[in-house]
């Protein structure tokens, strides 16, 4: 199998324990990738500590250099990747740091992506309008086949890896110093200003998001930020009106990559280049999804608004109003037609899944029905009884619906909403408790009649 990428580390890096580990800890499979490691041969202790490492680590290799050669040179000549990335001193990966610049590499046809540093989770202070404005890339994954020494040399010396036309060139933000971030929903790091949403609407595949600030801005940016991989996408700039704005996202077209890359991302807000705010959301109106080439759903988890690509942990029908569904018996049977709202269908779209009636998955279907609306429709059956009603049209587990399937005795069937469970933790009521004091009295005389 051809290797995917060849990591090169000069001499001046062989000693970093935090690099090593972090190739280690990549996401990336061993066998998909070489780390060469110079050793100029000037410390004995170097060269066997590195002969060790090499014993114990099938994708490692102790490069000499001998004395007045060129490292670069040296490095790149012994490369076999599809790509090479020179890592400089003080420098550490991310785990999915070589997978999600190799992927970007692949899909954009890159000659270069580059890694932006700043602590691994950590936005930048002021994200960059354009790929010309990074700063300082931490390295740059270039294509072997068109990589030079005078371009490695630079990245192995921690300089700056863009080149002349490489503005042009899709970039990766990837956060490559340090360890990966171990939490798994992002942090609010500006509680000075809030952004709460009051519409979340897909038309024609791009979501619009109606923003309202705390404060009044003129300096309002925004992006969409992943908090599995660290990577944050620039998006268009807005306009804003006060303290109000509304964001647009087409995940089909984001500035710089182009098509979004699946998975859940958060829609971010920098306001007056202070840290980011994420977008609040209530997760009644914030549901919605759009079907195009690929499935996109926004949805709220603790209160932010999510957009989760390709619908991997997100249904995109979950909501059945039961005033908008109707049953109808002909006779081919039971025909359940529910209209459904902010579900953006690609014109002649037919989405086929299931709905579940309590443990029983029925095929289930979504399409326009006379240019109206996009409906739900799905065959039923059943015994007498009440049967939650579950959707699933995509990967991600069954969704509950909040409504329910009602069949009585003769068989008419109907759809009503799933009652909210009763609050158990009110206190009761001062008539059916008694006032501590004479409830002390009342168990003391039942204990004095017991006595005799």
């Amino acid at each position: 199998m051809s290797l995917r990428a060849s990591v090169l580390v000069p001499p001046a890096a062989a000693t970093s324990r935090g690099l090593l580990s972090s190739l280690d800890r990549q996401s990336l499979s061993a066998d998909e990738f070489e780390v060469l490691i110079g050793d100029d041969e000037r410390d004995p202790d170097l060269t066997s500590r590195l002969e060790d490492l090499v014993a114990h680590r099938t994708n490692l290799a102790r490069v000499p250099v001998p004395a007045g050669s060129d490292v670069a040179s040296t490095l790149l000549d012994r490369a076999s990747g599809e790509y090479v990335l020179a890592l400089p001193p003080g420098r550490a990966l991310t785990p999915n740091a070589l997978a999600e610049l190799c992927d970007r590499a692949d899909a954009t046809g890159a000659g270069i992506c580059l890694g932006l540093t700043g602590r691994a989770g950590i936005r930048p202070a002021a994200l960059p309008d354009s790929p010309e404005r990074l700063a300082g890339p931490a390295a740059g994954l270039r294509r072997r086949a068109s990589a030079n020494a005078e371009q490695i040399a630079a990245d192995l010396a921690g300089a700056d890896a863009a080149t002349e036309g490489a503005a042009a060139l899709p970039t990766t933000l990837c956060f490559v110093d340090g360890p990966a971030p171990d939490r798994r929903t992002p942090i609010e790091t500006d509680r000075s200003v809030r952004a709460r949403s009051t519409r979340v609407a897909w038309s024609d595949g791009v979501l619009e998001v109606d923003v309202k600030l705390t404060e009044p801005s003129d300096d309002v940016r925004a992006s969409l930020y992943s908090d599995r991989t660290g990577i944050e996408w620039p998006l268009p700039e807005i306009q804003v009106d006060g303290s109000s704005f509304t964001l647009r996202i087409d995940p089909a077209s984001v500035p710089v990559v182009g098509l979004l890359p699946e998975g859940t991302w958060w829609p971010s807000l920098r306001i007056g280049g202070r840290a980011a705010i994420l977008v609040r959301a209530r997760s009644g109106k914030a549901h919605g999804a759009s079907v195009r080439e690929r499935t996109v759903v926004s949805f709220a988890r603790g209160k932010r608004l999510g957009i989760d690509v390709g619908g991997l942990t997100q249904q995109p029908v979950r909501n059945l109003d039961p005033e908008a569904t109707t049953v109808v018996e002909d006779s081919r049977g039971s025909l359940l037609t529910s209209r459904l709202t902010n579900l953006d269908l690609a014109p002649g779209k037919r989405l086929t899944g299931e709905l579940r009636l309590g443990t029983m998955p029925v095929v289930a279907w979504v399409e326009h029905r006379d240019g109206a609306e996009p409906v739900l429709q799905a065959w039923v059956s059943g015994l007498a009884g009440e049967s939650p009603l579950f959707t699933r049209f995509g990967p991600a587990p069954f969704a509950p619906t909040g409504a329910r399937l009602i069949i009585d005795g003769v068989g008419t069937m109907t759809v009503a909403s799933i009652p909210q469970p009763a609050d158990t933790t009110a206190p009761s009521s001062p008539a059916t408790s008694p006032a501590p004091g004479k409830e002390r009295r009342g168990v003391g005389r039942r204990l004095r009649a017991l006595r005799g």
